[in-house]
């Protein structure tokens, strides 16, 4: 899925010509054969009352209305959609649409003209959000989070189209004095599935695997990682468990109760080159036969100027969750809908900043907070992480400081979102909840990049050195 594995294929081709006459001290690299995967587009889930894409100004009147659940209801629908079946396969396994979709290495491989090389999932990677924090880790669960970033082929169709992973194509916006890069297109859809992986070789004789499960946030402003939560659910990968929504509170050991399936997970084998990858990121021994377990995903389409936001979780106690999800919220599953593992996850929203919401610009960040963050990702993240001043709500005259991973909002964050071609190293901050006007003067001599921090963070730097040797003053 990445240039290298095309030059790795050349390589062993030519290394098989040139030295073909019996030098067995050269070792091939590795060819991965699979089935080709072609990336499918959002389906028509039949659910009553669901469309997408939505026109805007509907989203915008349930925003503005409070009719939180139609949003509840959008959200669910684009989940089944993301998680419903395809007529592909991949080692005997169904992909399913999400897992179908190109990342922006493979988009970048296109542009460059490599060519896209699609012979199974999307690799995985470390989350690029983590190198804002030093996270701690522990001994009573697995607290590794590996992920990989997709998009729809609208939105993958838009940056191929448009080159706007290209460090060129944003400098040259930037110098006919654009303050933006285009938008996407209303049907472009944006995910990031996280994931932990199963190794089966260090699963003990019962085949159980302890997963630290999230049962809700910390009041605290602070950084609340996996290690701290103190809860763990464990997975039988023999799928004989008989858990009941109950999680173990001090990670002492499995129960009858805290027991789950594997199949109460969307979950894949891994393969060859799956681990081929996945080793290489990570430095572990991962074997083919390994489970990667499906435990989040934040998903982002672009039905509205700010986007939509919702984000899942794998949940014990998916009627019930913890927040920031919630019961209500549980009660709008199109349960005949969602299939088999995808009903067992729980879902945040956040389809404003603040509420009630705020204008485009102009706005102040007052009223109540709007959290939306996905636990897998965001919930170790504390007041060092958010580096910006705006991370704050005023509710009734009081400041709500919301600089922790636990109350932040994917468009208070994501609205960030942007790149200083001059100088790459100016970053923007990440923020807790809050409202940001789209005017604010932290993006002055940047250039906004749609709310995507996957284009900020995937940008192919060629050109780059060249460019800024011209600039004045060099």
């Amino acid at each position: 899925m990445q240039n290298e594995r095309f030059l790795n294929v050349i390589f062993f081709i030519m290394a098989g010509f040139m030295f073909s006459c019996g030098n067995k001290e050269i070792k091939e690299m590795p060819l991965f054969v699979a089935d080709k995967v072609t990336p499918a587009p959002f389906p028509d889930t039949g659910i009553p009352d669901f469309t997408f894409p939505q026109d805007s100004n509907t989203i915008n009147g349930w925003i503005k209305s409070g009719k939180m659940d139609e949003i509840y209801h959008h959200g669910w629908g684009i989940w089944a959609g993301l998680t419903s079946s395809t007529t592909q396969s991949l080692g005997g396994q169904v992909l399913l649409v999400y897992e179908t979709w190109l990342t922006p290495s493979e988009i970048i491989d296109s542009i460059n003209g490599t060519g896209i090389h699609r012979t199974g999932r999307a690799n995985l990677n470390k989350p690029n959000q983590f190198l804002h924090a030093e996270l701690k880790g522990g001994e009573h669960a697995d607290t590794k989070i590996s992920e990989s970033v997709s998009y729809s082929p609208a939105a993958s169709d838009y940056a191929l189209k448009n080159k706007i992973f290209m460090y060129t194509t944003l400098a040259h916006y930037a110098q006919e004095g654009r303050t933006q890069i285009p938008d996407f297109p209303s049907d472009a859809i944006t995910i990031k599935p996280v994931f932990k992986l199963i190794e089966k070789s260090k699963l003990d004789s019962t085949g159980l695997y302890a997963m630290a499960s999230w049962h809700g946030p910390t009041n605290k402003v602070e950084a609340f990682p996996e290690i701290e939560w103190k809860s763990c659910i464990y997975v039988d990968i023999n799928n004989r468990g008989q858990g009941n929504g109950s999680q173990d509170m001090s990670c002492s050991g499995p129960s009858r109760a805290t027991i789950y399936n594997l199949t109460d997970f969307i979950s894949y084998t891994m393969n060859d080159e799956d681990v081929y990858y996945y080793n290489k990121e990570f430095g572990t021994d991962a074997k083919p036969g390994d489970i990667a377990l499906l435990v989040g995903m934040h998903v982002a389409t672009r039905e509205t100027l700010r986007w939509t936001w919702q984000s899942f979780w794998w949940a014990s106690d998916a009627d019930n969750p913890p927040a920031p999800s919630s019961k209500q919220i549980a009660q709008a599953r199109p349960l005949s809908y969602l299939k088999g593992a995808a009903a067992h996850y729980a879902m945040a929203v956040a389809y404003s900043m603040v509420y009630p919401d705020q204008p485009y610009t102009g706005g102040s960040s007052v009223g109540d907070t709007v959290i939306g963050f996905n636990p897998y990702l965001e919930a170790g993240f504390g007041p060092s992480v958010f580096t910006g001043s705006n991370s704050y709500v005023v509710k009734n005259g009081q400041k709500i400081m919301t600089n922790a991973g636990v109350r932040t909002n994917c468009m208070s964050c994501h609205v960030y979102a942007a790149y200083d071609v001059y100088q790459p190293s100016n970053g923007t901050p990440y923020n807790g909840d809050a409202y940001v006007s789209l005017d604010d003067s932290i993006f002055t001599g940047k250039l906004k990049l749609d709310f995507a921090w996957s284009v900020q963070g995937n940008i192919d730097t060629t050109g780059m050195a060249a460019f800024l040797s011209k600039q004045p003053g060099k």
